[in-house]
């Protein structure tokens, strides 16, 4: 069945559209250049008979009128008999004219040309049988003469009339044939089309491994098999990751509600004594806030894959927010007894982000780095830049993470069992949340480790090609405090 609104039925129109005007100038133009090919004809006849005439009208030139009109009667050697043509003196008077001229009662045209020159008048017919003329003066002897010939053209009006019904016949058939031969020749084209329809029906969810097939040819089919195959990796790769998600994000919220419904049916059970009770409730309060913890930061990734969160992304004093970050890390690495240094740029450098992702982000890699280092161990951060970019880098003697590990380190709930344990891990989150904060802040981040030694994390950020405006400095303290903060060089050693 054909479909008029399908693209085969529209390429096969257009195949025939096009050719309609092509098919019928070149009918047009077959039917003007026959007829110009007969009148060239007729007009050559015409000139033979003018010389015929002439020839015979100046072999007796000498002859009197009456003479003239007497040999022209029984002349052989001019084509009476059928012959169209009339003789005049150099009065206009008509001097003989053949019998089968006489029907059609032409006249010698009011103005003919002087210079012996043949001039070929348009068709007429005022008896309805029409002819085709021509007039040619001569001088013969001093005497002047005027010849006009004339050729009927009933054959060449019947054989247009034949050829321009061939034309009507043949013009519909061409068309008929042309658009046949489109409508072919756009399934031929359209047949890879079909077979990436049935191919990407035939793909869903359950088989997102499948890939359509690529034709050999290389041509638009090809690219745009290629596009749907690379967009149904994407596709494939997404759908994996949200079932993987999925999957970890139960998996995590399993472990605290399962020892949160441990904990109260625990209290139930029987009658506990007020240690107990108090035991019980603080690591179910412990639970939820890890509980809630994790489901903010899905929260969060979950926004800001929707595109629902809307940074205010404004110039920062990057210095200040990295002293603020290192006064949070100090703290954090005293407890553990960790030596933490920081070495900061003299000068501010003005970076365009949102404020609170970007103290996010550098709590994240300060927390990961002291938590993943043993006691005795160091964490230093480092603030360098260049003409355009700024370069922070977070570096720990920790346990370090394995080679094999590091493409996966900023996946969501990525955890390797000798770098991260529920104690100490979290859910697995913050370095995806990092990730995102960095990309979106147009930056780049880096991980270099060595299994059991260290782990290097290193951030590059874009700097702003002029210092803002002291109204956008918000996050410098006024009346000169940044000067008292210590961007030279911070440290932290154990207590």
């Amino acid at each position: 069945m054909i479909r008029f609104s399908s693209i085969r039925f529209r390429i096969a129109a257009w195949y025939f559209l096009s050719a309609a005007p092509i098919v019928a100038g070149l009918a047009m133009g077959s039917w003007f250049a026959m007829r110009a090919s007969m009148y060239y004809s007729i007009d050559e006849e015409i000139y033979r008979q003018t010389v015929q005439v002439s020839q015979f009208v100046q072999a007796h030139g000498d002859n009197t009128v009456l003479e003239l009109q007497q040999e022209a009667s029984h002349s052989r050697e001019i084509p009476l008999a059928g012959g169209l043509f009339q003789l005049y003196d150099a009065n206009r008077k008509l001097l003989f004219e053949t019998p089968a001229l006489t029907q059609h009662h032409i006249a010698l045209p009011a103005e003919t040309t002087s210079n012996n020159r043949l001039v070929i008048y348009r068709d007429s017919a005022p008896s309805g049988n029409r002819v085709r003329f021509g007039a040619r003066p001569m001088n013969i002897n001093g005497k002047e003469f005027m010849i006009l010939a004339a050729q009927p053209l009933r054959e060449f009006d019947q054989s247009l009339s034949v050829f321009a019904k061939v034309l009507y016949t043949a013009v519909p058939v061409l068309l008929l044939i042309v658009a046949a031969a489109g409508f072919w020749l756009s399934g031929r084209a359209m047949a890879p089309v079909d077979q990436i329809n049935r191919e990407a029906r035939a793909i869903g969810p359950e088989n997102l491994t499948a890939r359509l097939s690529v034709p050999e040819p290389e041509d638009e089919l090809r690219t745009l098999s290629e596009t749907l195959n690379a967009m149904l990796g994407r596709i494939e790769t997404s759908v994996n990751r949200v079932t993987q998600f999925t999957a970890d994000a139960s998996h995590e919220l399993r472990a605290p509600l399962t020892l949160i419904q441990s904990a109260s049916e625990f209290l139930l059970r029987r009658e506990r004594s007020r240690e107990e009770t108090v035991e019980a409730l603080e690591e179910i309060l412990q639970e939820v806030k890890r509980t809630t913890n994790l489901v903010d930061r899905l929260l969060t990734l979950a926004r800001t894959d929707s595109g629902d969160v809307q940074l205010q992304a404004k110039p920062l004093n990057l210095t200040v927010l990295l002293s603020e970050a290192a006064e949070s890390a100090r703290l954090l690495a005293r407890r553990k007894s960790v030596h933490f240094s920081c070495h900061l740029e003299h000068e501010p450098l003005y970076v365009l982000g949102d404020e609170t992702s970007l103290r996010e982000l550098f709590l994240i890699l300060l927390d990961n780095a002291v938590k993943y280092t043993p006691r005795k161990g160091t964490v230093d951060m480092s603030l360098v830049h260049d003409m355009d970019l700024a370069t922070i880098e977070v570096r720990d003697t920790g346990i370090g993470i394995a080679e094999a590990d590091l493409p996966h380190v900023f996946d969501r709930f990525w955890r390797a069992d000798k770098v991260r344990s529920r104690e100490t891990g979290g859910a697995g989150l913050g370095l995806s949340i990092a990730k995102r904060i960095v990309d979106q802040s147009h930056g780049t981040i880096h991980v270099e480790s060595e299994l059991g030694r260290e782990s290097k994390f290193r951030i590059e950020l874009p700097l702003l090609a002029s210092k803002p405006l002291p109204s956008y400095q918000d996050n410098e303290s006024a009346d000169g405090e940044f000067s008292k903060i210590e961007s030279a060089s911070v440290s932290s050693r154990p207590d």
